[in-house]
C-alpha cells in the first residue's frame, strides 16, 4: 500500500503541474479568459431560460451537432432527438421550477467547463431534487457550443 502511494503521489503532482502550466501557456490574456467565462455563463443562462419555456430554438443554437449527454442511468438523447422532443412541447411551461447555483467556470483555450448545481422544485407538491451538473464546451469556428453534459441527481 505504501509503495502504491509513493508511486501515485508523484504522478498526481506532475499532472497538477502540467494542468497549471497549460493554463499559463495557452497565451490567453486575463481579459480574454474573463470574456470567455462571461460567454459561457450567458450560454448557461440561455439553457436555463430554454428549460423554463421549453424553447427548442435555444437548444438548437447552443448545442454542438455532436452533443452527448450522460445522465445518472447512462447516455441521454443527442441533439437531434432532444430538439425534436422539445419541439413537441414548445412553449409549454414545465411542471417544475429550476434554478442554478454554485456555478464554477474554467476556460482553457478552446475548451471550457461549467460545474454547478441545479435545483428542481415540483410546482404541484414542492418536492425538491438536486442535480450535480458538469457541462463541457468547445469553441467551434469562433462560437462556443455545448458538447458534453454530465449530471447526477444527489442528496443535499
Amino acid at each position: 500500500m505504501r509503495r502504491l502511494m509513493f508511486s501515485v503521489a508523484p504522478a498526481c503532482v506532475c499532472a497538477a503541474m502540467a494542468f497549471c502550466q497549460s493554463a499559463v501557456t495557452t497565451g490567453q490574456s486575463p481579459s480574454t479568459i474573463r470574456s470567455d467565462e462571461v460567454a459561457i455563463q450567458q450560454i448557461e443562462d440561455d439553457f436555463l431560460k430554454a428549460e423554463h419555456t421549453t424553447d427548442p430554438a435555444i437548444l438548437q443554437r447552443i448545442l454542438a451537432d455532436d452533443y452527448v449527454g450522460v445522465g445518472t442511468n447512462g447516455s441521454t438523447p443527442g441533439k437531434p432527438e432532444l430538439v425534436k422532443n422539445w419541439q413537441t412541447r414548445a412553449g409549454q411551461v414545465p411542471p417544475y421550477k429550476v434554478e442554478e447555483s454554485n456555478m464554477h467556470i474554467v476556460v482553457r483555450g478552446d475548451t471550457a467547463v461549467a460545474a454547478y448545481t441545479k435545483t428542481y422544485t415540483a410546482k404541484e407538491n414542492g418536492n425538491i431534487a438536486h442535480q450535480d451538473s458538469t457541462d463541457i464546451f468547445t469553441r467551434v469556428h469562433g462560437a462556443w457550443r455545448l458538447t458534453i453534459s454530465r449530471y447526477t441527481f444527489c442528496q443535499k
